[in-house]
């Protein structure tokens, strides 16, 4: 863990044009100060992270997502003895031992996917270094004394506090080579199975696979859920002697209606598991639909930024103009964007800025080290260097050798087979 020398003071924001201050703000700074002080006597292994939501628009301090915030620490305060505490401004204060940063560090990948939209989301840490535009990290053997100067200082410099209001699901099992191959699909075919399909009950064929915070030894924390359609096991049951995927733009009609059903699925909320935020992938004609509206009327205000809609690459550049129309329409709702199906091949050709996306899913294979150490995969590896942390998902990780390369990448996002695995015994405490 690297060390902050001389760590920002923690100065109060200016309050003349920004959200209401925290209504936990007061209580908490004197319990924060109180802490501090009777740490003075046990320094050794303790450390304090401050994270800057001030630093954002107010407009992206809603409430529901500052106790989304609280929310994502209190596991942390249950399970480790982490102490959270809110300032008046809006910015947080986590306090922990040395055996609990990895915790923290994941937590700290979830607040990042809360706020991706923000402009402070746009200013990554370098590759190893701690504090960043987003949250400081102090050491308390080293930085107790000044740590506690700027507290005083920010708990006599407040006001009173104000009596004001306070405030694709459709995905193949694994890489398109591994689907038996078999006869053609046909227009006729995709008629017959697209007629199934309109009343059949496909919940036998959905699959959940989460996408989980994982930093270090820590413990997977679920960022948020996709759901897909099992091809392979929609082809064994329908037509088990095709290949679907023999044709992609009869394939790519296939999907559209597997997006219509999966969408009236998710409209009639049946899935209780899907509460806490999950993925969809679609394509960009979809989200242009009436059945995206239907779907998006169904969803509680303010439960948009939970939901990440997966679009992928192919479909993003067969017609700019039409995803950048889609781009905006969603965005305006709060939804978060993620390009789906890259590979170091690709991957270069995806400016997450430009394209205004929010995420990007990166495939696993076993000779990705290789090729990023190459000459060839060197524009690869730039992109990975200088993307955010969160914002690179690595999928399609079916071995411990993919996470433990993915963290040294400052990869914080994981899904496949051996996270699931690893997961099932978190669930059960």
């Amino acid at each position: 863990m690297s060390e902050k020398q001389t760590p920002p003071p923690l100065t109060p924001a200016r309050r003349s044009s920004g959200p209401p201050e925290h209504p936990k703000g007061v209580v908490d700074e004197k319990r924060l100060l109180h802490d501090i002080k009777r740490l003075s006597a046990n320094t050794k292994g303790r450390w304090v992270v401050r994270g800057h939501l001030s630093r954002m628009k107010p407009d992206n301090l809603a409430d529901h997502t500052l106790h989304a915030v609280e929310h994502t620490f209190n596991g942390l305060v249950t399970r480790e003895g982490v102490r959270f505490y809110w300032l008046r401004n809006n910015d947080f204060v986590v306090s922990f031992s040395i055996t609990s940063a990895d915790s923290v560090r994941a937590a700290l990948v979830k607040v990042r996917f809360l706020f991706a939209h923000d402009p402070l989301m746009d200013q990554p840490a370098a590759h190893g270094v701690e504090s960043d535009s987003l949250a400081t990290w102090y050491r308390l053997d080293n930085d107790h004394g000044l740590l506690l100067k700027d507290i005083q200082q920010l708990v006599q410099s407040h006001r009173a506090p104000s009596m004001g209001t306070p405030r694709r699901h459709l995905r193949q099992n694994s890489d398109p080579g591994s689907i038996r191959r078999g006869a053609p699909l046909t227009a006729a075919m995709l008629s017959r199975v697209e007629s199934a399909l309109m009343g059949a009950d496909l919940s036998s064929h959905i699959r959940r696979q989460a996408v989980c915070a994982m930093v270090g030894r820590a413990a997977p924390d679920p960022v948020f859920t996709e759901v897909f359609v099992s091809i392979n096991d929609l082809r064994e049951t329908m037509l088990p002697h095709v290949d679907l995927a023999s044709n992609p733009w009869l394939f790519q009609h296939l999907t559209q209606t597997l997006d219509r059903r999966v969408l009236a699925m998710l409209t009639r909320r049946d899935d209780k598991t899907l509460n806490q935020g999950f993925s969809i992938n679609l394509n960009v004609s979809t989200i242009l639909s009436d059945d995206f509206l239907r779907f998006d009327d169904s969803l509680s205000p303010g439960s948009h930024g939970t939901v990440v809609l997966e679009v992928r690459s192919e479909d993003i550049f067969a017609d700019l103009n039409a995803f950048f129309f889609a781009r905006d329409f969603v965005r305006q709702r709060g939804y978060r964007l993620c390009v789906d199906g890259l590979n170091w091949r690709t991957l270069p050709f995806v400016d997450p800025t430009r394209l205004g996306v929010d995420l990007m899913k990166l495939s696993w294979s076993d000779d990705l080290p290789n090729v990023l150490r190459s000459a060839e995969g060197d524009a690869a590896s730039a992109v990975l260097a200088r993307t955010g942390q969160g914002k690179i998902i690595l999928a399609r990780c079916d071995d411990e050798k993919a996470v433990q390369f993915g963290q040294g990448q400052g990869i914080r996002l994981f899904q496949g087979r051996y996270i699931d695995r690893i997961t099932k015994p978190y669930l059960l405490l």
